[in-house]
């Protein structure tokens, strides 16, 4: 038995005709609202970048670093395999994640379809797979607890800002790309 896409107003759930089995829900979030996660995701994204992730004070001397500036540094020290990975997960796969997702929502919000609309959501299900943010922050965090043993070792923005992402993605994701295709029908 066929059944035909209807949109399914809050509240309500589409279900089989013959067996009564659910077949779909409304979603929680607008396409504005995932917007504006996604914009303020896109904010956190760039204060991440260009603030210091975390400071180590040790013997008079103080250090900090961006993340650029770490995968930068990895990259000298002869661990290209590290930086290149770094470079991937943390930077480009988060990037092409929000301008992707921006690329397909602002005109979406408008009642707009995007040209380029199913390659952009199936290169959008690639991104969030190499889109390891919350594994770099969680990373991170780790080095600051065992280098607090070692040096005065205190959080950045950066640091903060990539918490704020992670939560942020979180979000964006439990929107799931479905919704893109049912707003466009």
């Amino acid at each position: 038995m066929a059944h035909r896409w209807h949109p399914v107003a809050r509240g309500e759930t589409a279900r089989c005709t013959r067996c009564e089995a659910v077949l779909g829900r409304p979603h929680r979030l607008s396409i504005d609202a995932v917007l504006a996660l996604t914009v303020a995701a896109a904010a956190a994204y760039l204060m991440a970048i260009n603030t210091p992730l975390l400071s180590l004070n040790l013997r008079g001397g103080s250090e900090s670093t961006t993340l650029p500036a770490a995968i930068w540094d990895a990259w000298h020290s002869g661990t290209p395999v590290v930086a290149v990975v770094a470079a991937l997960t943390a930077l480009v796969a988060p990037a092409a994640f929000i301008a992707l997702r921006l690329y397909v929502l602002f005109p979406l919000s408008l009642g707009k379809k995007v040209a380029g609309f199913a390659w952009c959501v199936r290169a959008l299900h690639q991104a969030g797979r190499w889109n390891m943010v919350e594994v770099f922050t969680v990373g991170v965090l780790l080095s600051l607890v065992r280098l607090a043993g070692l040096a005065d070792a205190s959080p950045g923005p950066g640091l903060f800002a990539l918490g704020a992402m992670t939560a942020l993605f979180a979000a964006i994701e439990s929107a799931g790309l479905k919704h893109l295709w049912w707003s466009i029908r």
